[in-house]
């Protein structure tokens, strides 16, 4: 298979990166509940930025490129400039995040804990809704793909 077309092995490894990444969000939800984040939030974000990279990387690589093959519209090609847009913000709040969780537990951070739990929450609701829509994108590709049609078709 070219080293650009989907495989049944990259649809199991992005499902298992994109679980990872929610994941990641539910454990800095709990923590951000906890009256005293600590080290363990901070190692959690400092988690975050890598296992992002990895995913956005795969999908933009595999996933966007079949996806533009298939979808017989220009419609794909300004959904995957928009998915592209919004992993490189994804990426910058990620690196935020993680600096600002890790300042925060070595004491060299003044925002309150409501900001930085506000903080956490948005970035988290904001990765949650790009990660379902990237899986519709994925659904929408391999329901085509099993119907010989093209996406939009």
């Amino acid at each position: 298979m070219n080293d650009d077309t989907l495989s049944a092995a990259d649809i199991r490894r992005l499902e298992t990166l994109h679980q990872r990444l929610l994941d990641l969000c539910l454990m800095l939800e709990e923590a951000a509940g906890e009256p005293d984040f600590g080290g363990e939030l901070s190692s959690i974000a400092e988690a975050v930025p890598p296992a992002l990279k990895a995913v956005q990387d795969m999908e933009e690589r595999l996933l966007f490129p079949d996806f533009d093959r298939h979808a017989g519209s220009c419609f794909a090609a300004m959904t995957i400039e928009r998915l592209k847009a919004e992993h490189r913000f994804d990426r910058l709040a990620a690196d935020e995040l993680s600096l600002t969780l890790k300042a925060a537990s070595d004491g060299r951070c003044a925002l309150s804990h409501e900001t930085l739990a506000r903080m956490i929450t948005g970035f988290q609701e904001a990765l949650r809704r790009h990660v379902f829509s990237e899986k519709v994108v994925l659904e929408a590709l391999l329901s085509a793909k099993a119907e010989t049609r093209s996406v939009f078709a």
